[in-house]
């Protein structure tokens, strides 16, 4: 996938042809094996209750031994076919995966949305596992069902070929599931819309609840919360209506087309307004018409109506798979026109700021005229009271936020037309820990990285020991988003996953926060023993805490 291309939903087919080729096929002998048993068995009990009752022989072999093909054929079929579905979608999933998380990672900061990557990865997870209802609920059965009424069609023009209309009705019961999708687009997005409402109502309700208590408007937001859930409630009820309304109409569509054939086939049974009794002479005449074939193809049309009822069993289907595509769009196609970026091969030496001005997206105020020169001989505390403009300055180096005034070299380029690669690390506010182990997320920053190197850098954060008590190792759990650990292990855990690898910026907002004194100095000497050595190039802290053995550093004050 190219940076501006627009994913389509054709490419979940695309990718695992063969698997889904042999997939419908086996669904189609599904269907096949499903209808030609029940067609075969009522036409068998016929004709074996017929001959029984005028005492004549009848070979009953043959058509035993194919009701017994038609019952393996169908439970092969139907496992086969849920296995090589079901290897097909993981397929697609680990490609849809790796190839959106790919093109996510390759996007700038100013290119993604103003969210931390874990809760990205979670929508892109969510969304990327939306998208197997295209294929598995929406064109699997729509395949197969064309494939089996076409087949029963043709069975029913070949001995009645006035019965045309018929077939115009088995068409129509398409229609109306097409129907079905196009409402299921609309109850998609408003569904979509109703959830993020619900969310949102809920993330802005629990971390005020003790104030709200407090004031006495709890019960003003929980009926906020109770009319989003009768909405939710509505929209469901109407869901399941149209799920019911659309089956009932093609169960009363294909009860018509049995009438019909019911009809057409009267005057080859009915005689003078007699019915015609099965004799010896007549029980084989007409091969094609005889009560037992138009029983076979009676029960054929109503076994058809599973077959068809699946089409709007999930008439979400698509609306879901589309709201879904829109969101990873919207998420990774880049609507900023790529700008050729100079590859930085040497080492920073200044960064300088030059009347720059920074704001948060959604705040009032900034922080205006900073100027100063960053250097990798010392590192540069970054402080000033809180809420002056730190963290966003930081976060606009970052390339995290757009710059709003002024200008920012590097090395006398321009920032943002450096490709920093990796070489740029960041430790905002929010930190990703990621519900993997504590290796694996050390190794993010260094995929290559030795046990070895894993307890060095523990080591710099001052985690070794805390690592080295726990049973497990390097192999315990963080749970998901950092769950089984502290905030500040957290944040001293991202901190090492940044230093694995040489940076030639590194900007850390707050890394001393909730830090004891002897934890904070081993962090700083390691941070400073790193530029010292060239590991880091340009060292940017914006921190609340200055103490007297820091030794030489530049102050960058931010009013």
């Amino acid at each position: 996938m190219k940076n501006n291309e627009q994913f389509k939903l054709s490419q979940l087919l695309s990718t695992q042809k063969s698997l889904w080729l042999i997939a419908w096929l086996l669904g189609f002998a599904t269907v096949v094996s499903v209808l030609g048993l029940v067609m075969v068995a009522g036409w068998f009990i016929t004709i074996t209750a017929v001959a029984g009752v005028l005492g004549v022989l009848f070979n009953y072999f043959i058509p035993s031994a194919i009701i017994r093909l038609f019952a393996l054929t169908r439970t092969l079929a139907r496992y086969g076919d849920l296995m090589v579905s079901h290897h097909a979608i993981f397929g697609l999933l680990k490609e849809l995966r790796v190839k959106f998380f790919a093109r996510w990672a390759k996007l700038t900061s100013q290119e993604r949305q103003m969210e931390s990557s874990s809760q990205t990865m979670h929508r892109l997870v969510k969304d990327i596992d939306v998208l197997n209802e295209f294929p598995l609920r929406l064109v699997s059965p729509y395949v197969v069902a064309i494939l089996a009424t076409v087949m029963l069609s043709v069975l029913i023009l070949m001995s009645l070929p006035s019965a045309w209309f018929v077939v115009v009705l088995l068409v129509l019961t398409f229609v109306v599931a097409f129907f079905a999708l196009k409402q299921g687009i609309n109850l998609a997005k408003q569904e979509s819309a109703l959830t993020e409402q619900r969310q949102s109502a809920l993330l802005d309700i629990l971390p005020a609840t003790h104030q709200l208590l407090i004031w006495g408007r709890w019960q003003d937001k929980v009926g906020q919360l109770i009319n989003l859930d009768e909405t939710h409630h509505a929209r469901t009820q109407k869901i399941h209506a149209l799920k019911r309304n659309t089956s009932f109409i093609n169960q009363c569509i294909i009860a018509v087309a049995v009438c019909l054939v019911l009809g057409l086939t009267h005057r080859y049974f009915v005689v003078d307004n007699q019915v015609a009794v099965f004799t010896a002479d007549n029980l084989s005449r007409h091969v094609h018409l005889n009560p037992a074939y138009v029983l076979a193809l009676v029960l054929g049309l109503f076994g058809l109506i599973e077959i068809i009822t699946a089409l709007t069993s999930e008439p979400l289907a698509l609306g879901r798979s589309v709201m879904a595509k829109e969101r990873l769009n919207g998420l990774i196609v880049s609507h900023i026109a790529p700008s050729p970026k100079t590859l930085l091969n040497d080492n920073v030496h200044t960064l300088s700021l030059q009347n720059v001005s920074v704001k948060m997206p959604s705040a009032i105020i900034g922080a205006d005229n900073i100027n100063a020169t960053l250097t990798n001989d010392k590192p540069t505390l970054i402080i000033g009271a809180s809420g002056a403009g730190k963290s966003t300055l930081l976060a606009t180096l970052a390339g995290e936020i757009l710059l709003v005034g002024g200008a920012i070299l590097v090395n006398d380029l321009a920032f943002d037309k450096v490709d920093f690669g990796s070489s740029l690390g960041f430790l905002g506010q929010n930190v990703d820990i990621f519900d993997q182990t504590l290796a694996d997320n050390l190794r993010l920053g260094k995929p290559s990285a030795s046990d070895d190197e894993l307890w060095a850098v523990l080591d710099k954060v001052n985690l070794a020991d805390w690592a080295k008590s726990q049973p497990k190792g390097l192999n315990t759990p963080l749970g998901e988003y950092g769950m089984a650990i502290s905030g500040g292990q957290g944040r001293r855990v991202a901190l090492a996953r940044l230093l694995l690898a040489p940076k030639s910026i590194m900007l850390l907002d707050e890394p001393f926060a909730g830090l004891d004194s002897t934890t904070r100095q081993k962090v700083w000497t390691s941070l400073t023993d790193m530029q010292r050595n060239g590991q880091i190039g340009i060292l940017a802290i914006a921190t609340h805490q200055i103490w007297q053995n820091m030794g030489d550093t530049c102050v960058l004050k931010v009013k």
